[in-house]
């Protein structure tokens, strides 16, 4: 029963979509979509080197700072490429977390690499809590007004935690010190497990430099995720959103692709934009196209990094470079 259950709720996206679809005008959304303006989309496609490459700086930053001689940047790179892949055709973003078994193939254990992607992710959610808080202006009134004190909660809630926690993670001092409350309660498997999760981030310390540095590769990393998608409402000729409701969706749109359901963000995406473009007086086949520009964003991270995936196939691990070798040595 759980797998069937596991299916039914990553069918809850591509469902959303084929009921907008339904509702829809279809001859009004291929209109929508023949009269895109074509630069604005091409340029946001072609941000896409921008993008990865300052994630993959961030994921270098968070290897470092456990302890590890990470790859050069350029492998980092081609690694998060096949990471958009991998995590764009399975529910979740999940598949994202293969890169870890890449990276154990350059000397960083298992455990950690796949500590170093979950780190990676939560500065992202940091961000996306944060735009989520903006969402509650945007969105509040979409909620019946009985239920939107308990949205409010839950979403400021939420991001308190996100940003309590994250650097708190970092932080060998409170980290150890929640740590050492929770084991003495903890019996068998599950203290097992939480004492090995300590150990791998016993090399972890909220330093002022790598945490400045983060800090900043996750606001560009924001920003140019940011830039592409305010150009593909330009591609829609949309330029009367407030940039604050596209930041809020935009915050939106990312917290429900992370959940396991949908695939690329079918559906969830399409709702989100549906709610706030009808607000502005367009119709839904604009949000659906505009949702369709979006979906192109990640068949191109999908296509690119399966291509970048030949390249580096699983098992057949690339020489170092010269480098790579000289930091090993120092190390």
């Amino acid at each position: 029963m759980k797998p069937l259950l596991r299916w039914l709720l990553r069918l809850i996206g591509p469902a959303l979509l084929l009921f907008f679809l339904w509702r829809s005008d279809l001859n009004a959304l291929g209109a929508a979509l023949v009269g895109v303006d074509l630069a604005p989309a091409l340029l946001s496609l072609a941000l896409m080197p921008v993008f990865v490459w300052v994630k993959a700086w961030r994921w270098r930053i968070i290897v470092c700072e456990q302890g590890y001689t990470p790859p050069s940047l350029h492998y980092l790179a081609a690694l998060y490429a096949i990471g958009l892949y991998a995590g764009g055709i399975t529910p979740g973003q999940s598949g994202d977390f293969i890169k870890a078994w890449y990276l154990r193939e350059r000397g960083v254990p298992l455990g950690p690499g796949l500590l170093s992607i979950l780190l990676d992710r939560l500065f992202d959610f940091v961000i996306w809590a944060v735009m989520a808080v903006l969402s509650l202006a945007a969105f509040i009134d979409v909620f019946p007004a009985e239920t939107r004190g308990i949205v409010q909660l839950a979403t400021i809630g939420f991001a308190a935690a996100l940003l309590i926690a994250t650097p708190g993670l970092m932080a060998r001092a409170p980290r150890e010190w929640a740590l050492g409350l929770a084991l003495p309660l903890l019996r068998g498997k599950l203290r097992a497990a939480l004492e090995r999760l300590r150990d791998q981030f016993a090399p972890l310390s909220l330093r002022f430099t790598p945490l400045l540095l983060l800090l900043l590769s996750t606001i560009g990393s924001a920003t140019s995720t940011f830039v592409r998608i305010y150009l593909m409402y330009l591609a829609l000729r949309l330029g009367d959103i407030p940039a604050l409701e596209i930041l809020a969706a935009t915050g939106l749109i990312a917290i429900l692709q992370a959940l396991p359901i949908s695939f690329a963000g079918v559906g969830v995406r399409d709702a989100v934009l549906i709610a706030m473009l009808q607000r502005h007086g367009h119709p839904a086949e604009i949000a659906l196209s505009l949702s369709a520009l979006f979906l192109l964003i990640n068949i191109q991270h999908i296509l690119i990094g399966f291509l970048v995936s030949l390249r580096y196939p699983p098992g057949e691990t690339p020489p170092m470079t010269m480098a790579e070798m000289q930091q090993r040595t120092e190390n």
